[in-house]
């Protein structure tokens, strides 16, 4: 619940799982390995508290039957993993949050917004206006489909456009981190235990990520410029922050982060 006392509180992130894809072939997450290994891909919603009011970056995708009736993955859900009640068991009620960063409009990370009904959404300009007219290849990610409205569109007029890097709260900065698509966004988190950098699809799981040399790092398949990608993880090194993947499983085991 919103609690004035947070004022004084120092930031944490905590990562609620939402469900997972099952089964996804490490090939579809990391460009050009080919690798035969397969994963489970989990869907989380973060959750930034100790500010003036909780601050969610993402939102997940709608039910199960939703998502295998319009993309080809088999995605799991129980009803402990309802997002209303993820969050509500996490001491979050939706009313209370006033600000959703979407890292991207991928349709698993941002279809829950209109559950958010006090909040003002934040994307970036560049992202919002690929997501209206994407290429033909991307039009499935972005819901741009026959009959369908991206879910993301229902929250349309409480949608705010961010053009670059953005302080939204004190310790919270957005910073753009182009490459999986035209408008990826990070979100800088400052804690008592160091910086965190909730990367979005830019980082999906650890592997995308090599701290030691960001050259090393590699692209998630799903891009739309590998020019940007590679600026994007040099300017990551930049920023000297511990990375936060959006779809690692491995990420329940190291939150909350900031503690």
């Amino acid at each position: 619940m919103n609690n004035p006392s947070n004022k004084t509180q120092p930031l944490t992130i905590t990562p609620l799982y939402v469900g997972r894809n099952e089964d996804v072939s490490m090939a579809n997450v990391l460009y050009a390995q080919g690798r035969e290994d397969r994963i489970d891909v989990s869907v989380y919603m973060f959750v930034i508290e100790g500010g003036d009011s909780p601050i969610v970056v993402d939102t997940g995708t709608l039910s199960p039957e939703y998502v295998t009736t319009h993309h080809p993955y088999k995605f799991v859900r129980d009803d402990e993993s309802e997002p209303a009640t993820v969050l509500r068991r996490h001491g979050v009620e939706a009313d209370d949050v006033e600000i959703v960063v979407n890292t991207h409009l991928h349709w698993d990370h941002c279809s829950n917004n209109a559950l958010f009904r006090n909040a003002h959404v934040l994307v970036q300009r560049k992202e919002l206006e690929y997501a209206i007219n994407p290429l033909p290849i991307h039009l499935r990610a972005y819901e741009k489909l026959p009959g369908l409205q991206a879910p993301w569109m229902v929250a349309w007029d409480r949608t705010e456009t961010l053009d670059g890097e953005a302080e939204i709260a004190p310790g919270v900065t957005v910073v753009p981190l182009p490459g999986h698509s035209p408008g990826s966004q990070g979100v800088v988190v400052d804690t008592d235990t160091g910086r965190y950098l909730i990367a979005g699809d830019t980082i999906g799981v650890y592997d995308n990520w090599n701290a030691s040399d960001w050259r090393d790092s590699v692209p998630a398949t799903i891009h739309t410029s590998l020019f940007d990608y590679y600026e994007t993880f040099e300017r990551m090194a930049a920023l000297d922050c511990e990375v936060i993947p959006s779809h690692d499983g491995r990420v329940l085991a190291k939150a909350p982060f900031g503690k």
